[in-house]
């Protein structure tokens, strides 16, 4: 499932590989893409010797840019994937070759989450808090770096359980996806996910998320750094530009200033007694994170 599909099918399902999708991509003879659009996420479209079919809603989404092999636009996806008869392949090689690579990849993955630095890696911060997340949690995305790492590590299991930025990354929505979640589903756990840079573009609606008494917990990776920016100019160029913002900024502050409940985190054995605290306080709380500003996420998009 991609972006905010997550969820529509539980990440815990037998036939669920969102680990092993680039092995998937890589070695399938069909590939059929449904309701996703063929861009940067999806490599453009390009898997190899795949065949494609796209599958949209309207005719105008169709990808244009792909030799596919079929393109197919209905105003019922559902009632399109309920019609599929999958025929009378054996697929099981298949599905257990997926589910090895599956296994083996969460395996590193979860290793990853649990090395101590200081300061704190991104990761770790994901380490703490994948535990402490309910099942039909509300996970919300607002950030770069730091919410890459959330759809890495961060697993969906009921639909909608899953809001971020979209492909063009409009930071700021976090706090506005928060206050309609938590008016909606009172009962529920929400998670909003903030990058430092992110936290700048819609700081003066964490008042109305008080003033509404939405519980929702903020956790704020904060590196000091725009990260999308400064490591991949890094990387290209060897110096990058307009990419510095103020280091250890206390948002947890400005939490409590706004009638909220906040604490700063410096420390991995200080994190999960913090969102623990956070996760069951009334109204909206925040963490506020001081990430390690050198480590940089490990794309592989291909943005060209």
């Amino acid at each position: 499932m991609n972006g905010m599909g997550r969820g529509v099918v539980p990440a815990d399902h037998e036939l669920a590989f969102s680990s092993a999708r680039g092995h998937a991509f890589a070695n399938a003879d069909l590939i059929l893409v449904v309701g996703a659009r063929l861009d940067f996420r999806l490599g453009f479209g390009s898997f190899g010797a795949a065949s494609v079919v796209h599958v949209a809603d309207s005719e105008s989404e169709l990808a244009r840019h792909v030799d596919l092999r079929a393109g197919i636009w209905t105003n019922s996806l559902g009632g399109f994937l309920a019609g599929i008869d999958e025929g009378a392949g054996n697929h099981e090689d298949w599905i257990a070759e997926l589910r090895k690579v599956e296994t083996e990849k969460r395996a590193a993955l979860q290793a990853e989450t649990a090395i101590d630095t200081s300061p704190i890696r991104p990761v770790r911060v994901y380490g703490e808090l994948i535990p402490r997340l309910r099942r039909d949690a509300i996970v919300i995305c607002d950030g770069g770096d730091f919410v890459s790492y959330a759809g890495k590590y961060v697993d969906v299991y009921e639909p909608g359980g899953w809001l971020d930025p979209g492909p063009f990354g409009c930071l700021g929505t976090g706090p506005g996806y928060a206050l309609a979640a938590g008016l909606l589903h009172p009962g529920r756990q929400i998670v909003l996910l903030l990058g430092d840079g992110a936290a700048g573009f819609a700081m003066g609606d964490w008042d109305t998320l008080v003033r509404f008494g939405v519980d929702v917990t903020i956790v704020c990776g904060n590196n000091g750094i725009w990260g999308l920016e400064k490591h991949p100019m890094q990387f290209l160029y060897g110096y990058d530009v307009a990419a510095e913002l103020r280091p250890e900024t206390r948002y947890d502050e400005v939490m409590r200033a706004l009638g909220g409940s906040g604490e700063l985190v410096r420390d991995t054995a200080e994190l999960g007694g913090a969102l623990d605290r956070a996760l069951a306080a009334s109204g909206p709380s925040l963490v506020n994170v001081i990430t390690d500003p050198t480590v940089a996420y490990p794309r592989s998009s291909n943005l060209a």
